[in-house]
């Protein structure tokens, strides 16, 4: 994703933060922001473990090389800071979204002119995969990779990058296109 030092980089529907704190162990001087609906697992002091481990595991205070901060969004926004983020990165929610239009949009909103969103997730129909999520929590139905990007170009995001090989969990980034 090419975080750069300097950058303000946020993990929508990032759960407990562990994924996005392991990130941050290769990051510096970074303003992270950990950003869920679900705030029964998105708890400042879950976190703090969480940072605690990684820092011990990478022998260096992650807090002193980067800053986090705890988000709880909603069904229709992420309650991010406006025009904030250089890059944002949804990892397996994408299907999940019960408004992905409107959470599509704020997501807009909430980059910078030249950031860039990062989308990670399963589609139907991609090599063998079927019809709804594989994780046996979820089970909600997946997008086709066609569907997708239409979702994504119906709410102003135009296709800048993606994998090389889309199979299993690809990565495609956005940047904001003209509505």
């Amino acid at each position: 994703m090419d975080v750069r030092p300097g950058y303000t980089f946020a993990d929508v529907g990032a759960a407990s933060g562990n994924s996005t704190i392991a990130m941050s162990t290769l990051l510096e001087n970074v303003k992270i922001y950990i950003e869920d609906i679900d705030s029964i697992h998105l708890k400042e002091k879950r976190l703090n473990r969480i940072i605690n481990y990684y820092s011990r595991q990478c022998e260096r205070d992650l807090r002193k090389q980067n800053q986090y901060f705890l988000i709880v969004g909603g069904v229709f926004h992420t309650n991010l800071p406006d025009n904030s983020f250089d890059v944002i990165h949804t990892n397996a929610t994408i299907h999940v979204f019960q408004s992905p239009d409107s959470i599509l949009q704020d997501m807009s909103r909430k980059l910078k002119t030249t950031g860039i969103l990062f989308v990670r997730d399963e589609f139907r129909g991609d090599h063998g995969v079927g019809a709804f999520c594989s994780y046996p929590k979820c089970g909600r139905r997946l997008y086709s990779i066609d569907e997708f990007l239409a979702l994504m170009t119906r709410n102003g995001f135009k296709l800048a990058k993606q994998s090389a090989d889309v199979s299993g969990y690809p990565v495609f980034g956005f940047s904001k296109g003209n509505l």
